[in-house]
C-alpha cells in the first residue's frame, strides 16, 4: 500500500541532523536499490541508471524529476524488491530535489496537481486523525467558463455568448477555456490562469459586453441616462462606477478605484469622444480581478490551527457557484447583506434551499456525472460513415443524460445503480418519420430489435442482450472506442482511475506501441502479443483485465456473444488489494455488480465528489471531511443531495487555511 504522501514530505523537510548530502545520498540509494535492474546489461525499462550514480551532478533535471516522482509514489523499487525505509526514502527525496531545484526546475506536489489525487493514502483518508483540522488554503478561483456565459450575458442583457459549435468541443468561448488535462474535472481552482492569448481574448469579449451595454437595446438605466449628458462631471462619472461594480462584482468601489478610474475616463474623453469613455470605463472595470476570480480569503481571527471561516459575501458566491452556473439569488444576497451567512447552520439552510431548487441546481449536479463517466465524449469520436449507418452520438449522450438525471431526481443508491440499472432511455419525438429512423437505424446498439415501436413509458429494458449500468451504455461504450475498434485499455484506465481509486503511471515519453493488424485475431489477442511484454505489463496490468470485460460490447456499444464467428471472450481479473473486490471476472455485469456493492468503491466515488465540488485535490487534513460525507451518503441510503450537503458543510469549504507567513505576522 503506498504510504502517505505527507509524511514523505515531512521527512524531506526535516531531516535528522538538518543536512543533505546530495552527493552521497542519491548514488548510494540508487546503487542499493535501483542499479540491480537499471544497469547497462539488463536495463530494465529501457532506463540505465549508472551514468547518474558515477556523476550525479551532470545528470538532466527532467530525468531526475521523473525519479524523484517513481521513488516518492512508491512506483520504485517496485513491491517485490527490497524496500528503502521511509527515513532513506526521505533522505533521498531531499536530495534529488535540491538536485533539481539547481538546475533550475521545481518539483512540484503531484498529488495536488489536477488528475492526480489518487496518489493520496486511501486509507488514511477514511481513517480518523487525532485532531480535526480541514480547511482549504486561501486562493483565487477563476470563474468557470459555464459561470463566466451567464454573468456576460446578464451583463450585456443579451446573449452574447453561446454554445456554439465552432468555438471547441464543448462550444464554450475561448476566453474562457476549461484547461485542465484529459480525464479530470474541468472547473480546477488552480488550473486557470490568464497568458497573454486569453487575456486579449477576454479584452475583446469585455469590451463586447461594454459595448452592448452602451449602446445595446436594453442599456441599464442609469448608463442610459449618462450617455446623455453633454458634458459629464466627476460625480456623473462616479455613478456610473459604482453601478458597474455593482452589476460586475456586487461590492462598492474603494475612494482610490473611483479616482483612478474617473482620471481614465476623462483622458479617454479627451482623446476620442464620449462613447469611447464610457466604453473603456466599464470594460476597465470589467477586467478588475474581481469580475473574474472569486476571492476566498476568510475573515477574523485564525483559530489554532491558522484557519479562518469565509466573509459571508465569499460564501454567498462560494455556494452559488458550487451548486448554480449563476451569480447569488436574491435569497443569498440578503442572507449575506443581514448577517445571515455566518454559521454552518446558515450554510445548510441555503444549501437545502437551493438543492429542493432542482431547475437551478440540476445542470452542476449533471455535469458532474457527464466529466466523471466522460461519456460526453462519444461525440468527438470519429465513425466512419459507411460503418456508422445512422449512429446519433448526441442522441445517445442525452439519452445518458437522461438516465442520469432519473437516477438523481428518485436520489437512492445513486452510485450503485448507475452502475448496475438495466433499463435504458430512449429520447424521441413521438412522431412516424422519427420513429422509423429509430427503429430502422438506431437502435441496434441499444438492444432493440428494427419492429420496436416507440415507447412513452420509460426507462425500458431492451430485450437483446442485457446493459448495467453507465458503463454498458452505447454513449459510455462509444467514448471508450475509436472509427475501428474498442478502447479496452482506456477502458480499464477509467475503472482503475475512477472506481477503484488506483494508479496508473503516465505513458513514458517515446512509446508508440501499436496493435497487430491481422483481421483473424481479436482485440484481445492482439493486445496480448503487445502490452504483455514486461515493460509494457507493469502498467497494462492495471488497466487490461479490467477494461477487456467491456469487450461484450461492440465498438457501437451492441451487445454481443461472438467475435469473428467466436464466442467473445469477457473475462477478466480485479486486483486492488481489497478482499471484497479482488478476484476474476466472468463478464462485465458480474464485474460492475461486485463493484456496486463495494465499500471501497463508493469511498473512491466519495473523493471524486470532493473534488468536484471543492476544486482541490483532497489532503491527509480533509480526512474528517471525506468520513463524515461517506456517513452521510450511507446513512440517506446514497443519496446525492445528502453527499453533497456533507461537503459544503464540511470545515474543508467553510475554512480557509492562511499562509504561513500571516500567521506569523498575527
Amino acid at each position: 500500500m503506498t504510504k502517505p504522501c505527507f509524511l514523505i514530505l515531512l521527512f524531506a523537510t526535516a531531516i535528522p541532523g538538518g543536512t543533505i548530502r546530495a552527493e552521497l545520498d542519491v548514488p548510494m540509494f540508487l546503487e542499493t536499490y535501483c542499479a540491480a535492474c537499471h544497469n547497462p546489461e539488463k536495463k530494465k525499462g529501457k532506463i540505465d541508471l549508472m551514468p547518474l550514480i558515477a556523476n550525479p551532478n551532470g545528470s538532466d533535471a527532467g530525468f531526475l524529476e521523473g525519479i524523484h516522482d517513481a521513488v516518492d509514489f512508491e512506483d520504485m523499487p517496485p513491491e517485490d524488491e527490497k524496500q528503502p525505509s521511509e527515513t532513506e526514502r526521505a533522505e533521498f527525496l531531499a536530495a534529488v530535489k535540491a538536485f533539481v531545484i539547481a538546475g533550475g526546475r521545481e518539483i512540484t506536489e503531484k498529488a495536488m496537481q489536477p488528475g492526480h489525487g489518487n496518489y493520496v493514502d486511501h486509507k488514511t483518508l477514511f481513517t480518523e486523525p487525532k485532531v480535526r483540522k480541514a480547511a482549504t488554503p486561501v486562493r483565487l478561483w477563476r470563474m468557470s467558463p459555464h459561470i463566466f456565459m451567464q454573468h456576460a450575458n446578464g451583463l450585456a442583457r443579451a446573449p452574447l455568448l453561446r454554445v456554439q459549435n465552432n468555438q471547441g468541443s464543448d462550444g464554450l468561448h475561448p476566453a474562457f477555456a476549461y484547461m485542465t488535462p484529459p480525464h479530470t474535472f474541468r472547473d480546477h481552482a488552480d488550473a486557470h490562469l490568464f497568458e497573454e492569448a486569453t487575456t486579449e481574448l477576454l479584452f475583446d469579449v469585455c469590451w463586447q459586453i461594454a459595448g452592448l451595454q452602451v449602446t445595446g437595446k436594453r442599456q441599464p438605466s442609469v448608463i442610459k441616462e449618462f450617455a446623455e449628458l453633454e458634458k459629464p462631471t466627476a460625480d456623473d462619472w462616479g455613478q456610473i462606477i459604482r453601478t458597474q461594480f455593482h452589476l460586475a462584482m456586487h461590492s462598492e468601489p474603494s475612494e482610490e478605484e473611483t479616482v483612478a478610474l474617473i482620471t481614465l475616463a476623462e483622458k479617454t474623453l479627451a482623446d476620442t469622444g464620449p462613447k469611447e469613455a464610457l466604453q473603456t470605463l466599464l470594460t476597465a472595470i470589467l477586467l478588475k480581478p474581481e469580475a473574474v476570480y472569486r476571492f476566498e480569503l476568510g475573515t477574523g481571527d485564525p483559530d489554532e490551527f491558522g484557519r479562518v471561516f469565509l466573509a459571508p459575501h465569499e460564501l454567498k458566491y462560494a455556494l452559488a457557484y458550487a451548486l448554480t452556473d449563476h451569480a447569488p439569488d436574491a435569497a443569498l444576497e440578503k442572507a449575506a447583506d443581514r448577517g445571515k451567512l455566518t454559521t454552518r447552520a446558515d450554510v445548510r439552510r441555503e444549501v437545502e434551499r437551493l438543492l429542493a431548487d432542482n431547475k437551478a441546481t440540476e445542470p452542476r449536479l449533471l455535469r458532474f456525472f457527464q466529466e466523471y463517466f466522460e461519456y460526453p465524449g462519444a461525440a468527438e469520436v470519429f465513425k466512419d460513415n459507411r460503418r456508422a449507418n445512422a449512429v446519433f452520438a448526441n442522441e445517445r449522450i442525452r439519452d445518458a443524460d437522461l438516465l442520469v438525471l432519473h437516477i438523481l431526481n428518485e436520489d437512492r443508491e445513486v452510485l450503485k445503480r448507475l452502475l448496475t440499472e438495466d433499463s435504458l432511455f430512449i429520447e424521441s419525438i413521438p412522431r412516424e418519420p422519427v420513429e422509423r429512423r429509430y427503429r430502422v437505424f438506431h437502435l441496434p446498439d441499444y438492444g432493440f430489435p428494427r419492429q420496436w415501436k416507440f415507447e412513452e413509458n420509460q426507462p425500458i429494458k431492451p430485450p437483446i442482450g442485457k446493459r448495467s449500468g453507465i458503463l454498458t451504455h452505447p454513449a459510455w461504450l462509444l467514448s471508450f472506442s475509436d472509427n475501428e475498434k474498442n478502447q479496452a485499455i482506456q477502458r480499464g484506465r477509467w475503472v482503475q482511475m475512477k472506481l477503484l481509486g488506483g494508479i496508473v503511471p503516465d505513458t513514458p515519453i517515446g512509446v508508440d506501441a501499436k496493435l497487430p493488424t491481422d483481421p483473424h485475431l481479436t482485440l484481445r489477442e492482439k493486445m496480448h502479443q503487445v502490452t504483455r511484454a514486461e515493460y509494457c505489463w507493469t502498467c497494462h496490468q492495471k488497466m487490461d483485465p479490467l477494461g477487456l470485460p467491456f469487450e461484450q460490447f461492440d465498438d457501437f456499444g451492441r451487445f454481443r456473444e461472438e467475435e469473428l464467428e467466436r464466442p467473445v471472450d469477457t473475462t477478466g481479473d480485479v486486483a486492488m488489494g481489497v478482499e471484497s473486490i479482488d478476484g476474476p471476472v466472468e463478464d462485465p455485469f458480474k464485474m460492475l455488480e461486485r463493484f456496486a456493492n463495494s465499500e471501497h468503491v463508493e469511498q473512491v466515488f466519495v473523493r471524486h465528489v470532493f473534488r468536484y465540488f471543492l476544486g482541490r485535490n483532497e489532503t491527509v487534513d480533509d480526512a474528517p471531511t471525506l468520513i463524515d460525507a461517506h456517513k452521510a451518503y450511507r446513512e440517506s441510503d446514497g443519496s446525492m443531495k445528502a453527499l453533497v450537503l456533507s461537503f459544503l458543510t464540511s470545515d474543508s469549504f467553510l475554512y480557509r487555511q492562511l499562509p504561513d507567513a500571516e500567521l506569523a505576522s498575527n
